[in-house]
């Protein structure tokens, strides 16, 4: 004689989430990415230059070009350097918990110039 068996909500529900565990595989995941934009002057390259004993040549080879340039007055030269950093991470669990963060981070350095010669700099 067979018993006809009734499988209970809870029951179930622990089979299907044994089941889920054993065919899905991983089920904790996440990814991180991060873009960077610009160029970053660090505060020891900062100060590094020197107003009045700097020159522009010096700035350029470790700098680079500048993201903006502008010129004030014959012979004087505002330079800036901006920089941004974007971190995007996120995660799961099982699907059901998932988080997401993303951080922006910038900053922006100016130099500035009088006849190819450092007179200021400053991060902004």
């Amino acid at each position: 004689m067979i018993k006809n068996s009734k499988l209970s909500g809870e029951t179930f529900f622990t089979f299907l989430l044994g089941a889920m565990l054993l065919l899905n595989g991983c089920l904790v995941g996440g990814r991180s990415e991060v873009e960077r934009e610009g160029t970053n002057v660090t505060p020891s390259t900062l100060d590094q230059i020197q107003p009045g004993k700097t020159a522009i040549g010096w700035i350029r080879a470790v700098l680079g070009e500048p993201t903006e340039q502008v010129t004030l007055s014959p012979g004087e030269e505002l330079w800036k350097y901006a920089y941004t950093e974007t971190r995007d991470s996120s995660g799961y669990v099982f699907f059901v918990f998932h988080t997401s963060d993303k951080k922006v981070t910038s900053n922006k350095v100016f130099v500035q110039f009088k006849d190819g010669i450092v007179t200021r700099s400053w991060r902004g």
